[in-house]
This record gives C-alpha cells, sequence and structure tokens, in this order.
C-alpha cells in the first residue's frame, strides 16, 4: 500500500471518529435537555421563600372552576404608584404558572409600548391610563387589583423626598383572593356578630386586621345585630362571635340554635370572664361546653410562686383545620377557659383544636392575688391536657374527601387572641383555616405577607484589602499566568 493511500485512510478513519464523537455529544445534549426539561426539582432557597406558593394558593390554583387569565397591566418604566413591584409580580406569576398549568394564562401589557392593546383593555374593564394593576379575568366575571394594594410601605423615606419603601409583599394573599372569588358564583358573607359588646367592623375596630384577613379570602365582611334583622341573612357563610361581654337575647338564642339546626356554621371566640349563660347553653348542647376556670401554670421563683396566664397552646396534627400548623405554636394571652368534650350529642363529631402545653391546668378557684398563691386541688380543678379550642361538626362524615352539607362549629375559650397587636402568623392561620373550613374550603389555608428583609454585608478594612487584593491582582495575575504557560508550549 502506498504512502499516499494510507495517509488518506487515515485521515478517513479521523473523519469518521469525530464524525462519531460529534453525533454522541448531540445524542447526550439532547438526552440531558430531555431528562432537565422533564425530571427535576423547583425550588425557593431564598431566606424569605419570597415566591414559595402557600398550601392556600396551591389548592386555589388546583380547585380552578374556570380556565382564568391574568392580565398585567404594568409598565416598568413610569413612576406610577406601585411601579416597586413589578418584578415580583412577575416572579409570582411564574409559579402561578407552573402550579396551575393549562388552567391560568398570564398576558403582560405595557401601555407605553402597546398603546392599542392597552386601550383595548381600559374600555373593556373600565380602569383609567395612569394606573399599574393586574387584571383577573375567570368565567364572564373580572376583578382588578391595583399594585399598590400588593404591597406595605414605609411611608418615612418620603419626608426627604425619597420614595417609599417596600416593607412587605403582599401579591400571592390578593391574586389568590381574587381567584377564590372569581371561582365561586355568588360572594357569602362573614357576619361578625353585634350588640353583646363584641368588636365592631369598622375600621378602628381591635379586630381590623382579622377582618381584613377574612375579607381577603374572597368574601364580604359585615356586622349582624339579630335584635335588627330578627334572622340570619341568605347570603350568609359563616358567623363569628367574638368576645361577646353580655349573654344574647332569648329571642336571638333561638335565632342562633335554629341556624346551627339547619346547617349553621359558626365560631366562636369566648371572653371567660362574661356572663353569658344562655350562650353557654347553646355551645354545650352542641357538645362543646366552656368551664367556669382559668387556664394556667405555676413557676417557681425561689423565694415565690409566680402564676403565668398567656397559655401556650399545640395545635392538634390530627384534625383537617389544624392539620397544616403542625409544629407551630399558639398563643392565648390574658385570661382562657378549658372546655369540656365529654358530652356530644348522638350524630355530632366533637374533636379537640388546640390544647394547652402542660403543665397548664385549669383553676376553678381562680386567683387574682398574685400574693396569696395557687394550688392545684385534683378534686376541682382540670388537670393537664387542657383543651382550649374544639370544633363540633353535626350531620358530617369521616370521611374528609367526601363533602356533604353539615353543621359546624368552631369554639376558642379565648377571644383576646385575635386582637391588632396581638394575632401571630400561626393563631391568624387557625382562623382562617376554621373559617375556610366552614365556607367549604377545607384545601385552603391562611397566607402571611413575605417581608422584604433587608441584608447588610459589613466587611472591615482588612477583608475589603483583601477582596481589592484577589479581584484586581492574584486573580487576574493567574488568567496571565496561565496564558502565558500556554503561548510558551505551543511555541515549543
Amino acid at each position: 500500500m502506498t504512502a499516499p493511500q494510507e495517509s488518506s485512510r487515515r485521515r478517513a478513519g479521523i473523519r469518521f471518529g469525530v464524525a462519531v464523537q460529534i453525533l454522541l455529544a448531540v445524542v447526550l445534549l439532547a438526552a440531558v435537555n430531555y431528562a432537565g426539561f422533564h425530571y427535576y426539582l423547583r425550588g425557593d432557597w431564598s431566606p424569605a421563600q419570597k415566591y414559595r406558593l402557600s398550601d392556600q394558593t396551591l389548592g386555589a390554583l388546583a380547585n380552578l372552576s374556570a380556565p382564568a387569565t391574568i392580565y398585567v397591566f404594568f409598565s416598568p418604566t413610569s413612576a406610577a404608584a406601585g411601579y416597586e413591584v413589578y418584578g415580583d409580580v412577575l416572579n409570582l406569576l411564574k409559579e402561578y404558572q407552573f402550579a396551575a398549568g393549562d388552567k391560568l394564562t398570564v398576558e403582560y401589557i405595557d401601555p407605553m409600548r402597546n398603546l392599542a392593546r392597552a386601550r383595548e383593555l381600559q374600555t373593556k374593564f373600565e380602569f383609567g391610563p395612569e394606573e399599574n394593576l393586574v387584571v383577573l379575568e375567570s368565567g364572564g366575571r373580572s376583578k382588578q387589583i391595583n399594585a399598590v394594594d400588593m404591597a406595605e410601605y414605609d411611608l418615612i423615606p418620603q419626608l426627604s423626598g425619597e420614595p417609599p419603601r417596600v416593607v412587605a409583599f403582599k401579591g400571592e394573599q390578593a391574586l389568590t383572593s381574587a381567584l377564590i372569588a372569581l371561582g365561586e358564583k355568588t360572594q357569602r358573607t362573614v357576619y361578625f356578630l353585634q350588640g353583646q359588646g363584641e368588636p365592631s367592623t369598622a375600621e378602628n375596630s381591635t379586630l381590623s386586621l382579622l377582618q381584613e384577613y377574612v375579607g381577603r379570602q374572597g368574601v364580604r365582611v359585615a356586622p349582624l345585630n339579630l335584635g335588627v334583622t330578627g334572622g340570619v341573612p341568605e347570603d350568609t357563610g359563616a358567623i363569628v362571635i367574638a368576645g361577646a361581654r353580655y349573654d344574647l337575647p332569648p329571642a336571638s338564642a333561638a335565632v342562633l340554635k335554629s341556624y346551627w339546626e339547619n346547617d349553621g356554621r359558626l365560631m366562636v371566640l369566648l371572653d371567660p370572664a362574661a356572663k353569658t349563660p344562655l350562650l353557654r347553653e347553646f355551645l354545650s348542647g352542641a357538645g362543646i361546653t366552656p368551664r367556669d376556670d382559668r387556664v394556667l401554670r405555676t413557676v417557681e421563683l425561689g423565694f415565690a410562686t409566680g402564676i403565668v396566664r398567656d397559655v401556650a397552646g399545640v395545635f392538634s396534627p390530627a384534625n383537617r383545620i389544624t392539620r397544616r400548623l403542625q409544629g407551630a405554636q399558639a398563643t392565648l394571652p390574658g385570661a382562657t377557659c378549658s372546655l369540656s368534650l365529654d358530652k356530644a350529642p348522638e350524630g355530632t363529631l366533637v374533636e379537640p383544636l388546640i390544647t394547652a402545653e402542660e403543665p397548664f391546668w385549669a383553676e376553678t378557684v381562680y386567683v387574682t392575688d398574685e400574693s396569696k398563691g395557687v394550688l392545684f386541688d385534683a378534686g376541682a380543678d382540670t388537670a393537664a391536657p387542657v383543651t382550649v379550642a374544639a370544633m363540633a361538626e353535626r350531620g358530617g362524615v369521616a370521611d374528609e374527601k367526601v363533602d356533604v352539607s353539615s353543621s359546624r362549629l368552631v369554639v376558642v375559650g379565648n377571644s383576646e387572641f385575635a386582637n391588632d397587636g396581638i394575632i401571630t402568623e400561626p393563631n391568624l392561620d387557625f382562623v382562617l383555616n376554621g373559617l375556610n373550613w366552614m365556607l367549604d374550603r377545607g384545601y385552603l389555608g391562611g397566607i402571611a405577607p413575605k417581608e422584604v428583609r433587608a441584608f447588610n454585608l459589613n466587611l472591615t478594612d482588612l477583608e475589603t484589602g483583601r477582596i481589592a487584593l484577589y479581584t484586581l491582582v492574584l486573580i487576574p495575575a493567574a488568567a496571565a499566568l496561565a496564558g502565558l504557560v500556554v503561548w510558551w508550549r505551543r511555541r515549543r
């Protein structure tokens, strides 16, 4: 064989080998891309978990009754109110789309660049040209959310001429609430009972924060005075009795009893100091009896015995209302009475929701004078574990997956825990979970605002100098040295 033929065959073999290598690389690249597209894990490892969707949102997206469209009418280049949350809204909606799949479509409209589409939407949904807002549409109905309603602001910087600072992002709350509202044919109302000394539903109410979050569940919040209406309105989703200081009039008690017996839904937050025999009789008939006692524990201080009345509670991991709160702590400040669940009527399911942590117990001869001390009396007092919140369901079934019409009741032996400035995030989630259960939304839970956390990196002069040395000298020098070595070897 001649040398030219051998050389030609060698080159052909090299070309074939290179072709095979390229083919294998393409196959490998395609396989990696296929695997990455179909098999992957998504997560939010940021400290604030800013874009991780709550169970409530995931449940709402999974139970969308009709396909929904979200129009993001935003101009990130304008100085209109709310432009600060543009990036947060976009990132959050990506998570919504991923969770909802084909059920949710998102369209982004920049009014500065797409004037025709912007005017079309302004005419359709009747909003002004200067607004940054999100419009949700489903089943022929729509709901608008202004950008400023998706954040909590610190307005102090405005005093020095700077823009307000975003301290918390509430986009998930607003979007999920709107989706829930659009998914229901008629808007239901959660009524807060009035007339017995309960907090009002006005802006200055001690329950304003709780009522605001209840409203974000896609329901209407309104007052209800049974002495005036004489009955329960037809649009009632649930009735909340929060901290009644006086007893129910006999006529109102009869209305509530009739409402309960006809698949009524009630949440009762008790004021243990109030004398309310008719209300307690009604609760006892439903299977939950408030005791005339006070939950407390003692602390040895060496020279004296201290009394702790702010109850720390454990959420039941077995109940559908509190299961998602397992591991969190319930805090019931102030006076708290225990609940007896020993006399449940036939056909009524009664279960504890919150149990006071040991060594809390319930004192029947409750002491107001710390100097007198307090001792546990096994014959009169209630030993641990003590139930401080419970639920009752009349006419329901044990299987949670089967949703039937039933009477539903939640009772808490404390009302102060829901007040503004006191209510904690687990307590708020507990109340919202209970109301969603009453509203036949057992798959929903609460959503807390995502705080914007400022991260400061404080470096000493020595650390700053080292960073400058590495970035400006050592790393470029190492790259130059590697280049010189490669150049020298190629020359040789």
